[in-house]
């Protein structure tokens, strides 16, 4: 069995994680910002972490190796993000989702990996979006974070494949999470000049998770990637998610631009 890290593992894909890897038998090792605000599984070892924060992650790799003895398996699944102009998002806002989203899971990539070598080998789980195929016009901070760690951990493999790690990217689409809920809460437009397409934002999320899958079946696919004796270098989970990935992948880039303009002009129209 592996000991494993799983961050944002409190809620959402990270808590179905934890529950499926710990119910399989392995040593799990929980990492959120608020350990204590709800109980963890059975078998799971909560750890405090915050991984926008450079130190908070490094430390939750040397807080496992201490307990285990070894890393096995890192799954970098926490994120943020949220509704917004890009012309209206602060810089603050900005920087915290790219901290969370991309320079945090590399930070715990990079403590993790010689642990790995150390070990002869080991799995890094990156779970992006498919958002960081499928710009989202007022989540652009999100999908550009998202896209950048798809594209780091791409190299990164490459680098650290020499020493028997391997790294593949998970691709969610929309599932029924705390995160993806929250997409459906009226904002605050006030004063905003894209007040009317932010309006219509959160019907047409509460009307999409109305089909979101569950979770756990994006879990599956983890436990199945970490399975794998030669995993696959990125997995999509979820028919939403594949066939706007299709979608993006056959447009010519103005094709893509007249997509994103006619739903931006059909939010508000």
């Amino acid at each position: 069995m592996s000991v494993v890290l799983v961050t944002g593992g409190s809620s959402g894909i990270g808590l179905a994680t934890v529950r499926r890897l710990a119910a399989a038998g392995h040593q799990v090792f929980s990492a959120s910002r608020n350990p204590e605000r709800a109980a963890p599984p059975a078998g799971v070892t909560p750890v405090a972490a915050d991984v926008g924060d450079a130190g908070s992650g490094r430390a939750a790799v040397r807080t496992v190796v201490s307990a285990a003895g070894r890393l096995d398996v890192l799954v970098n699944n926490a994120g943020t993000g949220g509704p917004g102009a890009l012309e209206e998002i602060p810089d603050q806002r900005a920087h915290e989702i790219f901290e969370v989203n991309l320079f945090g899971p590399m930070r715990l990539a990079a403590a993790a990996v010689p642990v790995m070598r150390a070990s002869g080998g080991g799995r890094i789980i990156n779970v992006t979006s498919g958002n960081d195929t499928v710009p989202a016009p007022f989540g652009g901070w999100y999908s550009a974070s998202k896209a950048a760690l798809a594209s780091a951990s791409a190299v990164l493999d490459a680098e650290v494949h020499q020493f028997g790690i391997f790294v593949t990217v998970v691709a969610p689409g929309l599932f029924r999470t705390p995160m993806a809920e929250r997409l459906a809460d009226r904002p605050d437009v006030s004063g905003s000049r894209y007040a009317a397409a932010l309006a219509a934002l959160p019907a047409r999320a509460a009307a999409s998770l109305e089909h979101a899958g569950d979770p756990d079946e994006v879990a599956r696919a983890i436990e199945e990637c970490m399975a794998a004796g030669d995993p696959p270098a990125r997995i999509v989970v979820g028919a939403d998610a594949e066939e706007m990935i299709k979608m993006v992948r056959d447009a010519s880039p103005d094709d893509l631009a007249r997509i994103l303009r006619e739903y931006v002009a059909g939010l508000a129209p």
